[in-house]
């Protein structure tokens, strides 16, 4: 029991985290949160547009192909927003740190939460295109749920990092913004993978869960990739966050 209630205590705290971060980031818009799905969703129809109403692949293959494009951006898209508000959260946060004792994890969970919230709004807009043009499995796409929960946390291990790297360095936000371009193209969300394409995306530590995740949504999609490729990013990660929360804790925190 005290285990459950120190859980909901915790939660209780990062979700008003997260309603301040929302206020805070939309402070003085006119549509306030809704901007973020006004972006979202002129960035899903623009890909539909040029996909599926200007047809640039071959019609025999549009169909599997829509499928494909739109799951591809389904993951990617809330992904990216992830990386890139997580970088900043701590030091979007720096006074709020410094006066309070909730400690610097706490806040990392900010961008998560919020990561799970553009996913399913994102997902709504996507899935009503992938049941028009692609078979969906139905099933898969709630259980993708719960998988995309799971890569949001194997992202955040990189961002315990990229964030105390950020007050350290005052600011890699544009760095990171082109870190996430080259995740974009080094990953097949566009393209099928083929040839030299195929061994780039390989070295993506993205790859794999997207490949997973496509076989969950898309009805007999077949997996092109193997765990065992995974295996080296995943570890990879899990030091990279023994190193900053045990090993870099008091440096992030002399600089704040």
């Amino acid at each position: 029991m005290n285990f459950f209630h120190k859980f909901f205590s915790q939660f209780q705290i990062i979700w008003i985290l997260v309603r301040r971060d929302y206020a805070l980031q939309y402070a003085g818009s006119a549509f306030g949160i809704a901007w973020m799905l006004i972006q979202n969703g002129t960035l899903i129809l623009l890909y539909a547009f040029v996909f599926l109403y200007l047809n640039l692949k071959n019609p025999t293959t549009q169909h599997d192909y829509s499928g494909y494009v739109f799951s591809g951006l389904l993951f990617w898209i809330p992904l990216q927003e992830l990386l890139i508000r997580g970088t900043s959260i701590l030091t979007d946060n720096r006074q709020l740190i410094k006066r309070s004792s909730l400690g610097v994890s706490v806040f990392i969970w900010i961008p998560y939460i919020q990561y799970l919230i553009h996913y399913a709004l994102t997902s709504f807009m996507v899935i009503i295109i992938l049941s028009i043009y692609s078979d969906v499995n139905w099933l898969g796409f709630v259980i993708s749920y719960f998988w995309m929960a799971l890569i949001g946390i194997y992202v955040l291990f990189l961002i315990n990092y990229l964030c105390r790297v950020n007050i350290l360095l005052k600011d890699i936000s544009p760095l990171v913004r082109l870190l996430s371009q080259i995740l974009f193209w080094g990953l097949p969300i566009l393209y099928y993978p083929f040839g030299i394409l195929e061994k780039f995306n390989q070295l993506n530590p993205l790859n794999y869960p997207l490949d997973i995740f496509r076989s969950l949504l898309i009805t007999n999609y077949q997996s092109q990739f193997h765990f065992y490729e995974f295996l080296p990013f995943l570890a990879f990660s899990i030091l990279i966050f023994y190193f900053s929360k045990y090993k870099f804790q008091k440096v992030v925190m002399d600089h704040l």
